[in-house]
């Protein structure tokens, strides 16, 4: 071919890039409108035709696809075998087989203590979380294609434990997210191969525990193994009374600053500022959010349909209150909606130990998607034997003001009164199956199923998922739901209910 027709082809194929482009309704503006991570499309020339961006970024799974998600697996020995006794139990795990793929945060270790090698790292005072092995095949069994790893518990029992959790997992089958012994492997996307489309997930954790975060090389340095996170700058926002009173005690600590009289400070290490109301603000980190959209990204390109994740302890306002649900960070808007433009098909936090927001958002590049902003827990087992003396020494005031001879305590003894001084409360033990239809690729609907985990129940049923059939107690989990959205100022979700189900539609 001549150079004057090598020339007029290439026109010939960027003016019908450009027909296309417009028919398929991307446009060289409107590429960059695919999140933060979008880098745009500079010349056009460079691209086929015949693979529009538009069609890359598109979910693509047959109408009536079903996505079921659930919160935490906080699961110790394996439980499918009480669906035999337990009809609602059964019922629970139905939902979960039926769907095309379904969804939980693995927030436990999954190693066999008999050979272990590794070591228990507990961390502010919390429980080690652990599984016996048989526990992956078990999820399997009960329908979970995919967990999500970055957690606060992911390193309970070291990089040894992190490892044996995948060895298990892999096994069983199970795809998972969200730790690796490389930095790019935990941010990575993970796929699962079903009969409607393949299936990414992506994890990250904004709480965890230090140096549990995987790191890349840097010059010599090497990288670190460990979960992806999304780093966060705090800053506790108070009332001018709150702020006056925080300046005097900073004044008392630092008197060589007491001049200093401004509307922003640092009290004990913590970032306080002047404003109307009592909150707690989050700054996320720039570069792992390029990291983060880079993966949804390519997870959207790689897979039919993306489930983002985030495990966040978080929280923004009447944090500090034990005697109701509590909702997620406000940064936790800007990262869901940022992250469905980048490539999400469905977003999903957890971490929170109660039912959030339900947020159906529009994205302009994507359409109708659905944000959880917390599922609460799905199993929450107190059978946990494989805790450590950390945990006995630094509660040794508590066993000694709860027990005559703290000496004598087994592991339960020392969880129940932790539990009592946390967790004693109904809505903990209260959470929902989360289904979402979809059709022409966009969310047509989701529907809640109410469960309870049995709080009261003995300790080898406690924790273990039953749909709820009293219509009463369904309606005050679902008005969790819609309490939450209002005070976590979302619209309004256009819900309904009929026989112990709501069900929300865009």
């Amino acid at each position: 071919m001549t150079a004057p027709k090598r020339r007029g082809a290439r026109l010939a194929s960027v003016c019908l890039w450009l027909v296309l482009a417009e028919q398929s309704g991307l446009s060289n503006a409107q590429s960059t409108a695919y999140g933060p991570g979008d880098p745009g499309i500079k010349d056009a020339a460079y691209f086929d035709v015949m693979r529009p961006l538009s069609q890359e970024m598109s979910a693509h799974v047959p109408d009536g696809f079903t996505m079921t998600a659930v919160g935490d697996l906080i699961i110790s020995r394996p439980l499918s075998q009480y669906a035999v006794r337990f009809p609602d139990f059964s019922a629970a795990l139905k939902l979960l087989t039926t769907a095309d793929v379904t969804y939980g945060n693995l927030e436990t270790v999954i190693f066999d203590s008999r050979t272990f090698k590794g070591s228990a790292y507990p961390w502010d005072g919390d429980w080690t979380v652990s599984s016996t092995p048989a526990v992956a095949a078990d999820l399997k069994k009960m329908g979970f294609k995919m967990v999500s790893r970055a957690n606060n518990h992911a390193l309970d029992f070291g990089l040894e434990g992190m490892r044996e959790t995948s060895q298990h997992l892999d096994a069983a089958g199970i795809a998972h997210a969200g730790s690796g012994d490389t930095y790019g492997t935990a941010r990575a996307p993970q796929y699962v191969e079903t009969t409607s489309g393949r299936i990414a997930l992506v994890s990250v954790a904004s709480t965890f525990r230090p140096n549990s975060d995987a790191h890349p090389p840097a010059g010599v340095a090497p990288g670190r193994p460990g979960i992806s996170v999304l780093h966060l700058t705090s800053v506790l926002t108070l009332p001018a009374e709150a702020f006056a009173a925080a300046q005097k005690i900073r004044c008392a600590g630092d008197p060589q600053r007491c001049g200093d009289v401004s509307d922003a400070a640092a009290l004990f290490g913590t970032k306080v500022r002047k404003g109307e109301r009592y909150s707690r603000e989050y700054a996320m980190d720039p570069e792992d959010l390029a990291d983060i959209y880079k993966s949804i990204r390519s997870a959207q390109e790689n897979a039919d349909f993306v489930i983002v994740t985030i495990h966040s302890h978080e929280c923004s306002l009447d944090c500090e209150s034990d005697a109701g649900p509590y909702g997620p960070g406000d940064f936790m808007k800007q990262f869901a909606h940022d992250a469905i433009d980048s490539g999400a098909d469905a977003f999903v936090v957890t971490g929170n130990h109660n039912l959030g927001p339900i947020e159906v958002y529009h994205s302009k590049a994507r359409g109708a998607k659905p944000i959880f902003y917390g599922l609460g827990s799905f199993f929450w087992s107190d059978i946990q034997e494989v805790l450590p003396h950390d945990l006995l020494q630094e509660n040794r005031a508590m066993l000694a003001d709860a027990w005559t001879h703290p000496s004598r305590v087994t592991d339960y003894d020392l969880t129940a009164p932790l539990n009592t001084a946390w967790f004693a409360h109904p809505f903990t033990f209260q959470s929902v199956v989360a289904r979402c239809r979809f059709v022409g690729n966009q969310l047509s609907q989701i529907e809640l199923h109410p469960v309870e985990l049995g709080y009261g129940q003995t300790l080898t049923e406690s924790g273990i998922p039953h749909l709820v059939s009293d219509d009463a107690v369904a309606a005050s989990i679902f008005n969790q739901i819609v309490t939450q959205t209002a005070q976590f100022e979302l619209p309004n979700l256009n819900i309904s209910y009929r026989k112990g189900v709501a069900t929300i539609v865009p």
